[in-house]
């Protein structure tokens, strides 16, 4: 009766042996990952020009006053007006972009302008790692006990199953010399990475 009882374990073995193969041998999904960051690069220009160099247009106005003492009044003021020097400075930020003008401006003539860019550009990096997910892989093998007196005690073939990286699950049938067959089971499990 044990006899028969061996034989049937063997041929399940065989059976779950075939499908834990087919079943690790089927193909695989590719995992896709993408990854976007997005680079700012800064680039700062300066231009400087000489007053000479600018174009400018004048507007002339007539103004035509009652009074005399108004008139000298105003007279003094728009001298003092045209002898100053100003100094203005228009600031434009479009988006994260500025751009400066300062212009310097003394008897109706622009002396100096100058002009600053601040010019951010964007680089878009996309990386895109594929890998292929953890499968199932049936190893089979043999295993053999040695011993100083007798020499080799036990011949054990073997199949071991890794299961996605996370486990060994072995299956042995060990026959002795003795035509002893015993059978075993072995689960191993990763540790850390």
């Amino acid at each position: 009766m044990t006899t028969i009882k061996d034989y049937l374990i063997i041929i399940l073995a065989f059976f779950a042996m075939v499908w834990l193969y087919e079943s690790c041998h089927s193909s695989s999904p590719v995992v896709e990952s993408v990854k976007s960051d997005t680079v700012y690069k800064t680039k700062v220009t300066s231009r400087w020009l000489k007053g000479n160099s600018i174009p400018y247009v004048i507007i002339a106005t007539d103004t035509v006053h009652d009074s005399v003492q108004y008139l000298v009044h105003d007279t003094v003021q728009i001298l003092t007006d045209y002898m100053r020097t100003y100094a203005y400075s228009d600031t434009i930020n479009v988006d994260s972009n500025t751009f400066v003008i300062n212009d310097t401006i003394s008897q109706n003539k622009i002396q100096s302008r100058g002009f600053e860019a601040k010019i951010t550009e964007k680089t878009i990096l996309t990386t895109t790692n594929k890998t292929a997910k953890a499968k199932n892989s049936v190893y089979l093998g043999f295993r053999g006990d040695l011993s100083g007196s007798n020499g080799l005690e036990v011949l054990s073939p073997g199949i071991m199953l890794n299961a996605k990286n996370k486990a060994l699950i072995g299956l042995n049938v060990d026959l002795g010399l003795n035509r002893q067959i015993r059978y075993g089971l072995g689960v191993y499990f990763k540790i850390g990475n």
